[in-house]
């Protein structure tokens, strides 16, 4: 399980299934799940939203052998909307790969072209796009892995976790540049989810930290430093790669992130099978 994570509007959890292909929706309150099929390989970034009483899913898909596709379904898994890629140069021989799509209030969608050209779009419901590549902090994006809405203040922002540099870039929802976050114990931020004052990040080599409001980072799970283990994420069993057996209070590989209203944060975890953690 490669997934995303995010929540319907009457708080039931959605993530991929394990093997792609298809969502599971899954009741927190009664441990019930539903699993309905869709057309993608991977559901790598979830995000939800609540229109005219109705949920919708945007699936980000990087794709395998086919270019990746940005997707809008239904909760019966019909695919309603295909978000298409900005032009590209002539010169890329890189894919469109997506890897994270986060929705505003006021409709912009925002997508993290992580493992294609490193550039993170905003789709504007007029049709106009921008693109940012991170040059205006000094350091262009490397795999901007996640991206998320920062409503923490007053006015909302644009969080980017932008893995390889091991940063966290916060923009104005115009796209301006903001600031850079990052320190020692961020190794491999990946998702983000806000709530509270906080930031929470997903850092893919086995740990999950937070951002305070004035950008102090701290683990909330600190890493076991397992990564280093042979076959990571999955396991090594007679040189066949397996699920990992994982220790009480360990966390392997966590990828995708989100924040329910209550302050309940969920994390899904990236290997074989996968799994959903709950942080309280």
């Amino acid at each position: 399980m490669h997934s995303g994570i995010a929540i319907l509007s009457d708080g039931r959890l959605v993530f991929e299934a394990a093997g792609g292909r298809g969502l599971v929706f899954l009741d927190l309150a009664t441990g019930k799940s539903e699993k309905i099929a869709v057309d993608i390989a991977v559901a790598h970034g979830i995000a939800t939203t609540f229109e005219s009483g109705d949920d919708f899913i945007w699936v980000c898909d990087p794709g395998e052998q086919a270019p990746g596709k940005v997707v809008k379904v239904d909760i019966k898994g019909n695919i309603v909307d295909d978000l298409k890629p900005p032009a590209a140069s002539p010169l890329s021989k890189e894919k469109w790969r997506p890897t994270s799509v986060a929705v505003t209030e006021d409709g912009d969608i925002w997508i993290a072209d992580g493992y294609g050209l490193s550039l993170v779009h905003r789709y504007s419901p007029n049709g106009d796009v921008i693109t940012l590549d991170g040059s205006e902090s000094g350091l262009k994006f490397n795999c901007p892995h996640g991206v998320a809405v920062d409503d923490r203040g007053t006015q909302m922002r644009i969080a980017v976790a932008d893995r390889t540099n091991k940063r966290v870039l916060l923009f104005e929802k115009d796209g301006r540049y903001i600031r850079s976050i990052a320190a020692e114990i961020m190794t491999s931020p990946s998702s983000i989810a806000a709530s509270g004052d906080n930031l929470f990040i997903t850092d893919l080599r086995g740990a999950i930290l937070s951002i305070s409001s004035d950008d102090q980072v701290s683990a909330v799970i600190p890493s076991a430093r397992i990564d280093g283990r042979e076959g990571w994420p999955n396991a090594l069993v007679d040189g066949e790669s397996v699920a990992p057996t994982i220790q009480a209070g360990e966390i392997n590989s966590p990828h995708g992130i989100v924040a329910s209203q209550d302050g309940s944060i969920y994390a899904t975890e990236w290997y074989f099978g996968g799994r959903v953690i709950s942080l309280i």
